[in-house]
C-alpha cells in the first residue's frame, strides 16, 4: 500500500523501502495496483510528502511532472496540467484540473488550499478524466486520499521550526471506538512571522496563520455494508502575498500621478515588495467546512452500490494589493463571498475479479456562489481623468450540474483488455452581476456624465443612434452600460444589472486498450474527449461586454504509454506520449471599450494544440539507496485566434504558446538510508527544474503597450516572460526503530533562487509574484502503535 513508500520518487516509478511493496490507486473508482492501470498517473505516499515537508498543492506541483501552480493577483490558485489550465480568479469559476478528497469533489479552486495533510497518498491523473470524474477535468484530476482509521490504537505527529519563526504542527489519533466502529482525528496548523519586507518604508507583511482538522469515522455494521464519514474544516488568516512592481504602463499618461511615475522598481529579492498600509493592508480570513458521507453496500453477490454525499460551506474575506506600490492605484479593499455546494453521487459496480468490470452511476451538484469586491483606486491615472475613486461589484451565481456515466473494462485475453466509458452532463448557470458606486458618488457621477454624452451624441459610439434625451441619474444602481445587441434588440447604452443564463450539455468519453506483454510490462493507448463548463466572471465592468460568458471548452486527447517494473521492483520505467486537440480554450482576452479603452474580458480561443511526452524512472542500485527522476516535454501552440492587442490593434495570435506551459520540466531525487545499531541515519536531495514560459496570451510575440508613459526594467517584448529555474532541496536526519521517532534537518530552495510564478499588468503597473526564498528548519516526529 501507499504508506510503504518513503522516498521522494513518484509512485508510478518507485518502490517502497520494503522491496515489492506496491501502491494501490483508485483512478477507475476501484482499488487497483498502479502498475496495472492503463493511465498516466503520478502518485506520492503520505510519508513521501512528510519527508519533503510538502503540505500544499503549490509544493506538490513542484514535484509532479507537467503540473504548474500559478498564484493569481487575488490569491486564488490556478493549476495547469500538461498545458491545460484556466487563469481566472473569480470564486464561481470551475478549474480544468478537478480536485477530490477520497473521491469527494472540491469543485472550486479556492476550496483546495488545505487538503494535503495526514494523507495515505495523493494521485495525479493526467489527461481528460471526464468519464469518471466529471466535466472540468480536461487537464486531469487530483485525488487526495486521507490516512484511514486503524484497527488498533495509534497516535503520532510532528512539529517543525523553520525560518521566519515558522512553526508547523501535525498530529493524529486513530483506533477502535466501539465494536465495528473506528475513528481517526487529525489536525494541521502553522504560524509564521512576516516574510516580506517593504523596501521604501519600515513595514513587513506575510504572516502565516491557519488551522485545519479532520474527523474520519468508519462503521461496518455487517460484512456487506460500510459507512464512512468525513467531517473537516479549516480557517486561514494568512496575509495574501504582495506583488513586486517592475513596470509602468499607464492607461492615461496625461493624468498619471507623479508619485507612481517616480516609484522605484522592486529589487530582485523575493522578500522585498510594497503594499498599501492602513485600511487596505493585505489580510485574509477564509473559512471552510465540509461533511461527506459514503456508503458501500454489497446488495447482491459481487455487486456493490456506492453513494457519496457532500456539503460544503465556505466564507471568503480578503484585502489584496494588486499594483505593487504603497499607493492606492489598484487595491481590492474587500473581496468577500460565500460558496454553498451540495453534491451527490450514486453508482453500482461489480467485483474486481470478473473478466468484465463495469460501473454505472449518476451525479448531481448544486452550488450557490455569491461574491462581492470593492475596488479602491483614487491614485489610478484614469481616476483623475474621469473623477472617480473606486467602485463595487457583485456576482450572484447559481450552478446546477446533472450527469449519467458508465465505464467498462473487458479482458479479451489474459493479457489484452479493452476499455470504454462515457458521461453525459447537463450544466445550468444563472448569474446576476452588477458594478456600482463605492459610496462617495464619484463613480456614479462619472457614469452619469458618460451616459449623457453618449445619448447627446457628443461621444460617438459606432452603431448607436443618440436619443437626444438625458437619462435619469444612476444613483446607487448598477452602472455597467448595456452595449449588447441580443435577439435583434439594439444596445441601449443605459446602465443596469447584467442577467444571463448559460445552459450547456456534453458527452465525455474514453476508449482504450491495455496489453500486458509480460507480468512486468504494460502497454496502453487511450483516446478521450473531455469538457470544461462555461464561465462568467466577476468584473469591474464598464459595459455588458465585460460580463459576457465564455462557452464550454473541449479537449480531444490521444495518448499511448508503457509501464515497466523489473523483477522485485528495484527498477521501474514509465513513459507516455500525447497529443491534444484543444477547442474553445477559455482565456483572458481583451476588448476595446468605446469610452474606457482596452479592458480585460473572458474569451474563447477557437483552436489550439498541445503535444508532448514524459518519462519517469526509479532505481534501487543497492539496499537503502533510491534514485528517481522524471522529465516532461510539452509543445503548445494556438492555431486560430484573433483578438485585440494591448495597443488596441486587431491581432492574429496564431502561433503563440499557451500561457503557463513550460516546454521542459523535470525532477530528480536521491535518498540514502542505512543502519547504525538501532537507529537509521538518512540523507536526501531533490531537484526541480522547468524552462521558461509566458503569463499572457501573445507574450512570446513581443508585447507592445499603448502609447504613453512606459517605463520598465525588462524590454517590452519580455513583459510577460517567466524565466526558467532550478530549485534544490536538501534533508538529513536520524530515525528510530520502525520510524517510531525521527529528527530531520531540511532546507528548501537552499541556494535562495529568485524565481517568478506569475506576471501581470494592472491599470498603470506591471507586477510579478515570486516563489518563496530559502527556508530551512528542523522537524521532530513520532508514531506509536
Amino acid at each position: 500500500m501507499a504508506h510503504g513508500q518513503t522516498t521522494a520518487t513518484p509512485a508510478d516509478v518507485s518502490t517502497a523501502e520494503v522491496e515489492g511493496t506496491e501502491i494501490v490507486v483508485t483512478a477507475n473508482k476501484r482499488e487497483q495496483r498502479i502498475t496495472d492501470v492503463g493511465l498516466t498517473i503520478t502518485a506520492y505516499s503520505g510519508n513521501t510528502l512528510k519527508t519533503q515537508q510538502i503540505d500544499s498543492l503549490a509544493e506538490i506541483a513542484q514535484i509532479v511532472p507537467g503540473l504548474s501552480y500559478t498564484p493569481s493577483q487575488t490569491a486564488t490558485p490556478v493549476y495547469t496540467l500538461r498545458g491545460v489550465g484556466f487563469y481566472e480568479s473569480s470564486l464561481a469559476n470551475y478549474p480544468t484540473t478537478s480536485v477530490y478528497v477520497d473521491q469527494v469533489p472540491l469543485p472550486f479552486p479556492v476550496l483546495t488550499t488545505h487538503a494535503a495533510y495526514d494523507l495515505e497518498r495523493v494521485e495525479v491523473l493526467k489527461g481528460p478524466q471526464g468519464t469518471l470524474f466529471g466535466q472540468n477535468s480536461t487537464g486531469g484530476a487530483i485525488n487526495f486520499i486521507p490516512a484511514k482509521p486503524t484497527a488498533t490504537f495509534a497516535t503520532g505527529g510532528d512539529i517543525s521550526y523553520s525560518r521566519f519563526n515558522r512553526i508547523d504542527a501535525n498530529g493524529y489519533v486513530s483506533g477502535p471506538i466501539a465494536e465495528e466502529l473506528k475513528g481517526r482525528l487529525s489536525f494541521n496548523a502553522a504560524h509564521a512571522d512576516d516574510w516580506q519586507k517593504s523596501y521604501l518604508r519600515n513595514d513587513e507583511l506575510g504572516e502565516v496563520e491557519y488551522y485545519a482538522g479532520r474527523l474520519l469515522l468508519d462503521w461496518t455494521p455487517s460484512d456487506r455494508l460500510t459507512l464512512n464519514l468525513n467531517v473537516n474544516a479549516w480557517q486561514d488568516k494568512s496575509d495574501p502575498q504582495a506583488p513586486q512592481f517592475f513596470g509602468l504602463q499607464s492607461q492615461a499618461p496625461a493624468t498619471l500621478p507623479p508619485l507612481i511615475a517616480a516609484q522605484p522598481f522592486t529589487p530582485h529579492d523575493a522578500r522585498l515588495a510594497e503594499w498599501t498600509p492602513g485600511a487596505n493592508r493585505p489580510r485574509a480570513n477564509n473559512r471552510f467546512a465540509q461533511a461527506a458521507l459514503r456508503f458501500d453496500w454489497e446488495f447482491a453477490d459481487d455487486i456493490i452500490f456506492t453513494g457519496i454525499s457532500s456539503y460544503i460551506h465556505y466564507k471568503h474575506f480578503q484585502v489584496v494589493d494588486q499594483d505593487g506600490t504603497e499607493l492606492r492605484d489598484s487595491d481590492v479593499a474587500e473581496d468577500s463571498g460565500t460558496i454553498k455546494s451540495f453534491s451527490q453521487e450514486l453508482r453500482i459496480a461489480n467485483a474486481e475479479s470478473s473478466s468484465l468490470r463495469w460501473v454505472l452511476g449518476a451525479n448531481y451538484e448544486r452550488s450557490t456562489v455569491n461574491e462581492y469586491a470593492r475596488y479602491d483606486f483614487p491614485d489610478e491615472s484614469t481616476s483623475a481623468l474621469f473623477g472617480f475613486t473606486g467602485d463595487q461589484n457583485t456576482s450572484d451565481q447559481k450552478l446546477r450540474n446533472y450527469a449519467l456515466f458508465g465505464n467498462a473494462e473487458y479482458d479479451i485475453s489474459p493479457g489484452l483488455t479493452i476499455k470504454a466509458g462515457a458521461r453525459y452532463t447537463k450544466a445550468k448557470r444563472r448569474a446576476v452581476q452588477c458594478t456600482f458606486d463605492n459610496g462617495d458618488g464619484t463613480f456614479a457621477r462619472a457614469i452619469d456624465t458618460v451616459v449623457q454624452l453618449i445619448h447627446l451624441g457628443i461621444i460617438p459610439v459606432p452603431g448607436f443612434t443618440p436619443s437626444g434625451v438625458v437619462p435619469p441619474s444612476v444613483g446607487s444602481g448598477c452602472t455597467a452600460l448595456d452595449n449588447l445587441t441580443n435577439d435583434g434588440t439594439p444596445a441601449t447604452y443605459l446602465p443596469g444589472a447584467y442577467k444571463r443564463s448559460l445552459n450547456e450539455d456534453n458527452l465525455s468519453w474514453r476508449v482504450g486498450l491495455d496489453y500486458k506483454v509480460t507480468p512486468d510490462l504494460l502497454l496502453y493507448a487511450n483516446i478521450s474527449r473531455g469538457y470544461k463548463a462555461g464561465s462568467m466572471p466577476i468584473s469591474s465592468a464598464a459595459t455588458f461586454e465585460n460580463y459576457i460568458e465564455v462557452k464550454q471548452e473541449s479537449l480531444l486527447a490521444y495518448e499511448a504509454g508503457y509501464k515497466f517494473t523489473s523483477d522485485g521492483g528495484r527498477f521501474r520505467l514509465n513513459g507516455a506520449a500525447f497529443y491534444y486537440d484543444y477547442k474553445d480554450k477559455q482565456i483572458r482576452g481583451a476588448i476595446v471599450d468605446p469610452v474606457f479603452g482596452n479592458l480585460q474580458a473572458l474569451d474563447n480561443i477557437p483552436k489550439s494544440r498541445i503535444y508532448g511526452a514524459e518519462a519517469e524512472v526509479s532505481f534501487i542500485p543497492l539496499d537503502g539507496l533510491t534514485l528517481g527522476g522524471s522529465a516532461t516535454y510539452i509543445n503548445s501552440k494556438i492555431t486560430e485566434y484573433v483578438n485585440f492587442s494591448a495597443s488596441n490593434q486587431v491581432t492574429d495570435f496564431a502561433g503563440s504558446r499557451i500561457p503557463f506551459t513550460p516546454k521542459w520540466s523535470g525532477s530528480f531525487t536521491a535518498d540514502y538510508r542505512w543502519r547504525v545499531g538501532s537507529i537509521s541515519p538518512f540523507i536526501g536531495a531533490s531537484l526541480s527544474a522547468r524552462s521558461g514560459t509566458i503569463a499572457n496570451i501573445g507574450g512570446d510575440r513581443g508585447y507592445v503597450p499603448p502609447p504613453g508613459a512606459v517605463r520598465q526594467e525588462v524590454p517590452l517584448g519580455r513583459t510577460f516572460d517567466i524565466d526558467g529555474y532550478l530549485l534544490v532541496d536538501l534533508r538529513a536526519g536520524i530515525a528510530g526503530e520502525n520510524n517510531q521517532w525521527r529528527v530531520t534537518v531540511f532546507g528548501k530552495n537552499v541556494f535562495d533562487k529568485y524565481y517568478i510564478l506569475n506576471t501581470y499588468k494592472d491599470f498603470d503597473t506591471v507586477n510579478r509574484l515570486t516563489g518563496m526564498p530559502a527556508t530551512y528548519g528542523v522537524t521532530v516526529s513520532f508514531n506509536f502503535r
